[in-house]
């Protein structure tokens, strides 16, 4: 099996784990409140709002970001110049996601949490493998005029 190839089945695996980690984000989003209970009063009416708001946000925009990873990677378009590109920015972007952790989630109690530290190390297996993956099929020489159409996910 060719490194384009398996490039390519990773990132479609990845772009399915995505949307999988966007629709989980939506679906916890009830239960953020509770984490701010033991808030004095005046502290939850200021932070529950911007929170949810994150959180759905980060829920909502993973969704494309999935999507685009799967879609660029078929086999039909990642020899394309301009799916290639799109690899590349959203392995970027998603590569800043173990960065943010490390930086915003500081408290050395978080990473004692089994579950936490799962998802942490998950995190950045993924966006490792993500920008590698995006890289492999960035440089390879084998690119589609521009002018070919991209097609559907097959």
């Amino acid at each position: 099996m060719s490194s384009e190839r398996i490039a390519g089945s990773s990132l479609r695996a990845v772009g399915v784990l995505l949307l999988f980690l966007g629709i989980v984000h939506l679906a916890a989003t009830p239960h953020i409140p509770h984490l701010l209970d033991g808030c004095p009063r005046n502290v939850f009416d200021h932070a529950v709002g911007p929170t949810l708001l994150n959180h759905v946000l980060v829920g909502i925009l993973l969704l494309p970001v999935g999507f685009t990873i799967y879609f660029a990677a078929a086999p039909a378009n990642r020899r394309h110049a301009l799916a290639k590109r799109i690899l590349l920015v959203n392995a970027l972007a998603v590569s800043s996601l173990p960065v943010s952790l490390l930086l915003f989630m500081r408290r050395p109690e978080y990473y004692s949490a089994p579950l936490f530290l799962a998802g942490t190390l998950l995190v950045a297996l993924v966006s490792l493998l993500t920008l590698v993956a995006a890289c492999v099929l960035f440089f390879s020489e084998s690119d589609l005029p521009s002018n070919s159409n991209i097609k559907g996910s097959t």
